[in-house]
């Protein structure tokens, strides 16, 4: 009965980031024995010719424009339920872009109100849209966000070598990610304590390089295929967003057994636990701060053990929750 429900995935950005990696999550064997996976694009016909066994999951970012596609969503009747995931809004995102507060609220909630579940990729986005009355605590559930990461376990976990603290940091080069942020801590942090290789790409690369000019312990890199040999180089990983949802880089960091350096918002709380370093997010000294306490830190290896733990039951906990979610919307197609 339920393997003949159709999942219909909802996109309007094809380009390689966070969400089209994460599509990749619903080819897993649990979740397609629950029903059929496909992706379809905002924008194509094939939407309005779905079966009558389909259910819509919106992957797109909710805005003004797009408010007129979710209404025309839910007007069809095309799908039997729709589930929006929440991959880019959280209350980080809203301190640093949003300037009217009142009407970036309106929208949310409009957004919301067109759907039958809204899916948090976190647990503390999911208490900030609760805190902030965007949808009802019944609709909104949290299903942190979460990577098959086992090809990294085999990495040997972080030992604290003589010399300065190996310091990695990897992602795209976006005012989001906070490396211009983190380049300005590493300024006033001695090149005996910590050394620092950011890899990656993006539009702030000149921004960055200009920053990292005069910092003779600072190195950037092109971005890669897959961090296991970066992260083998490092003995932590710095993770300095102003925003972020949830954060797989630092899935990739403690699944390697390395202790994380983060910013204390939005999914990245969800992950700091007592193995790594948080500190309030924006704040170049106490960055600062928590680069030098790591630097100093002679316990590197247990905590990348207990960062470890933690990641290996993530990613089938997210599978296990999606294969319940969709399983009661399928039987609802009965």
């Amino acid at each position: 009965m339920t393997a003949q429900a159709l999942f219909t995935h909802i996109i309007d950005d094809h380009a390689l980031g966070g969400v089209t990696r994460a599509l990749k999550n619903f080819e897993h064997p649990e979740i397609t024995a629950v029903g059929g996976q496909k992706v379809v694009d905002l924008q194509s016909d094939a939407l309005k010719s779905q079966p009558s066994n389909s259910v819509a999951i919106i992957h797109f970012t909710a805005n003004w424009r797009k408010l007129s596609k979710l209404i025309e969503l839910r007007r069809s009747r095309t799908f039997s339920s729709i589930v929006l995931i929440e991959h880019s809004y959280t209350e980080g995102f809203e301190k640093n872009c949003v300037t009217a507060q009142n009407r970036f609220r309106l929208l949310l909630k409009l957004a919301y109100r067109l759907v039958d579940v809204v899916v948090a990729v976190s647990d503390n986005q999911r208490n900030w849209m609760i805190e902030a009355k965007l949808a009802t605590a019944e609709k909104i559930i949290a299903i942190p966000q979460a990577r098959n990461c086992s090809h990294l376990f085999d990495i040997d976990v972080a030992r604290r070598r003589p010399g300065p603290l190996r310091i990695g940091a990897f992602g795209r080069f976006h005012e989001q990610k906070g490396f211009d942020l983190l380049l300005e801590a590493m300024a006033g942090v001695p090149a005996h304590a910590a050394e620092l290789r950011i890899a990656g790409y993006g539009d702030q690369l000149d921004i960055l390089q200009a920053k990292a000019a005069n910092l003779p312990n600072v190195t950037i890199e092109p971005a890669f295929d897959c961090p296991k040999r970066f992260l083998s180089e490092t003995d932590v990983v710095a993770i300095p967003s102003r925003w972020e949802a949830f954060g797989l880089v630092g899935a990739e960091a403690r699944a390697a057994g390395r202790a994380i350096i983060a910013a204390d918002i939005d999914g990245l709380r969800d992950q700091i636990g007592t193995h790594s370093w948080s500190y309030t997010a924006n704040d170049v000294d106490a960055l600062q701060c928590a680069i030098l306490e790591a630097a100093n830190a002679n316990d590197l290896h247990k905590r990348g053990r207990a960062a470890r733990s933690h990641v290996c039951r993530e990613f089938p906990q997210m599978i296990e929750a999606w294969v319940t979610l969709q399983s009661r919307l399928a039987q609802n197609l009965a």
